[in-house]
């Protein structure tokens, strides 16, 4: 039988003693372990619900699947899924990889840090330090009994298999003094997505440069000629660098190749130098083959960066956006080389995903702007290809360039992989 956390959230008082005693156990200044609240005004129409959430230690854990650099690893023995700090990058991934919240950036390591599970504990035949520290018995760990009701109702079929158990669930609310209408709360409105560019700005960089890279690249093979030199190797090498500074651990960076057959983040980068050192090779000896080989490889990498962010959001439908690196290649490279038809069939596409994805959220967004921007600018430029008044306009380039920079920037501000907060409220929000 599976062992794991058995969380009773009728006996949960929302004290944080479990959090307390997990940090204080591993002398830890990260919060593994975060109690959750909802209804945490305690207004008396709803009902209060708390639920303590840390790693659990998954049977097919995302995390684990997809670290670049193989830092994250399970003890057999235990089912303990734990990180070895000496190979860690610091790229996050597997933050964006775990439904559950359970990963925290360890921002002065330059780190992340997890629950371990108290595994020396474990193997001495004791038990985690924060169901130890729990002084009502809400949290336990021990045989795993029924973990499917709470988890699949919350969460869509994840396949991951969490070592949780949840029981006392809750599905009345207390009674209503005050009607609910007549409930005021303080509310201050807020733009939605401020702030979620904070720490994505190289990968911004990173993933449009190689976008861009690719056409170059692409479009100087379907016009019959070598890219320029000095242009492709500038913006081949500002990518590379760019990506550098998303790391906590730089130096550590070349292991990112560690776990190429089951992570996407490790294919991608793989994929990257295989497009750099063809392409130049194909520039400094001036071959045909090299070009085509480099061409193919560049299509390959823009869908294997696609398939980063998939990952992380394969709980969801398939994410389509018009951000998207594969659109945005395809878009650059019809425009490149003079392919109008192309070009404006793709940019139809990508304005037709932009208006749908504004008109499904219809919220505020202090990025508003930027996605007229980057509407306007195709109009633009599909208005120019079907009169045909210009012929590559270095200042229409450089609009093209720019407006689907917008794009990639809106792509991470709409990018939501799955999190157990945004879940978890909205999961008691329906059913009261």
């Amino acid at each position: 039988m599976r062992k794991g956390f058995i969380f009773s959230q009728d006996n949960c008082v929302g004290c944080n003693a479990c959090s307390a005693g997990c940090m204080l156990e591993n002398g830890w200044d990260i919060h593994p372990r975060t109690v959750f609240t909802y209804n945490n005004e305690a207004q008396s129409t709803l009902a209060v619900f708390h639920l303590s959430m840390a790693c659990n230690h998954c049977e097919n854990p995302s995390c684990l699947e997809g670290c670049p650099s193989g830092a994250l690893q399970r003890d057999f023995g235990t089912g303990a899924v734990f990180i070895d700090e000496f190979k860690c990058l610091g790229c996050n991934y597997c933050t964006w990889n775990c439904p559950y919240n359970a990963i925290k950036p360890h921002f002065k390591n330059g780190i992340v840090g997890k629950c371990n599970l108290c595994n020396s504990l474990l193997k001495e035949g004791g038990s985690p330090a924060c169901t130890s520290a729990c002084p009502t018995g809400a949290l336990s760990y021990g045989t795993l009994h029924d973990t499917k009701s709470f988890i699949t109702s919350v969460f869509a079929d994840t396949k991951l298999k969490p070592a949780l158990e949840i029981t006392g669930i809750r599905e009345q609310i207390p009674v209503k003094i005050i009607p609910e209408r007549a409930w005021v709360t303080e509310k201050t409105e807020k733009f939605e997505n401020e702030g979620k560019l904070k720490g994505k700005w190289s990968l911004i960089i990173f993933t449009f440069l190689t976008t861009l890279a690719v056409s170059i690249v692409s479009s100087s093979l379907m016009e019959g000629k070598f890219p320029q030199m000095v242009l492709l190797f500038s913006v081949i090498f500002l990518s590379g660098l760019s990506s550098l500074f998303h790391l906590g651990k730089p130096m550590r960076a070349w292991r990112a190749l560690s776990n190429v057959r089951h992570s996407p983040l490790s294919r991608e980068i793989i994929i990257f130098l295989i497009f750099c050192i063809t392409a130049a090779s194909a520039i400094l000896l001036n071959n045909n083959s090299l070009l085509i080989i480099s061409s193919i490889t560049g299509l390959v990498l823009l869908v294997a960066v696609d398939s980063v962010y998939s990952f992380s959001d394969n709980r969801k439908n398939q994410f389509f956006h018009s951000g998207q690196t594969f659109l945005t290649g395809l878009l650059m490279i019809s425009y490149f080389s003079g392919m109008a038809v192309s070009f404006m069939f793709i940019g139809a596409i990508k304005i037709v995903l932009t208006i749908l994805r504004f008109f499904n959220n219809r919220k505020l967004d202090w990025f508003l702007p930027l996605r007229f921007f980057n509407i306007i600018v195709l109009l633009l430029l599909m208005i120019d290809n079907f009169t045909g008044q210009s012929n590559f306009d270095p200042v229409l380039v450089f609009l093209l360039v720019m407006g689907e920079f917008s794009g990639r920037i809106i792509y991470y501000i709409d990018f939501n992989p799955v999190n157990i907060q945004e879940v978890i409220k909205n999961y008691y929000k329906n059913r009261i």
